[in-house]
């Protein structure tokens, strides 16, 4: 029997972004704030289709955990979770994500004497003398109020979306409807 995991996300509607990357300055602190690799978790992307955040969807099958050799992406009870500290930046995560919502990223190490190496070029995901790492959002774990990027979107484009309450809201919903049918019938 296969289990099937409900995992939550953050959807983003590309209707009511405006695409101004509050998300991504956002997810940035929150990242330095939890001790994370100081970087956003998600990406502002332009098409000619429009504008909206590009994050880890939570995949239920998780390609990425899946194919990570080392446990780094697990996963979790309601997520999938990346151990920054164990990732050895193979990029087989991001090769595996169908949405492009894994990066790799690159962060001094504290152990070398940077004086005595070459000069390093950020923009580059492979630097001797940096340590490269997966980046993927995270839902900000252990941050009290969610999500930061749900918390600062001006336009309230991003939302959590969790399946195991969907079901609930779902029938709430229908509930509802049903009660402003039978009102409705009454007053006519």
């Amino acid at each position: 029997m296969q289990v099937v995991r409900e995992n939550k996300f953050v959807i983003a509607d590309p209707k009511t972004c405006i695409g101004c990357a509050t998300c991504m300055a956002a997810c940035y602190q929150s990242a330095y704030e939890r001790g994370k690799l100081a970087t956003p978790r998600l990406i502002v992307t332009r098409t000619e289709h429009g504008v909206m955040p590009n994050q880890c969807r939570q995949c239920d099958d998780a390609p990425c955990a899946n194919v990570c050799p080392v446990g780094a992406l697990t996963f979790g009870e309601d997520s999938i979770e990346l151990h920054e500290e164990i990732c050895i930046g193979c990029k087989l995560c991001t090769i595996a994500c169908p949405f492009g919502a894994i990066r790799p990223a690159s962060e001094f190490m504290p152990s070398v004497d940077y004086r005595l190496e070459p000069e390093p070029a950020l923009t580059l995901e492979s630097v001797i003398g940096l340590k490269t790492i997966a980046v993927k959002c995270d839902l900000c774990k252990g941050r009290e109020e969610g999500p930061a990027c749900v918390e600062a979107c001006p336009t309230g484009a991003l939302k959590i979306m969790d399946p195991k309450n969907q079901e609930k809201m779902i029938s709430q919903k229908a509930q509802k409807a049903v009660e402003k049918t039978v009102q409705t019938g009454i007053a006519n």
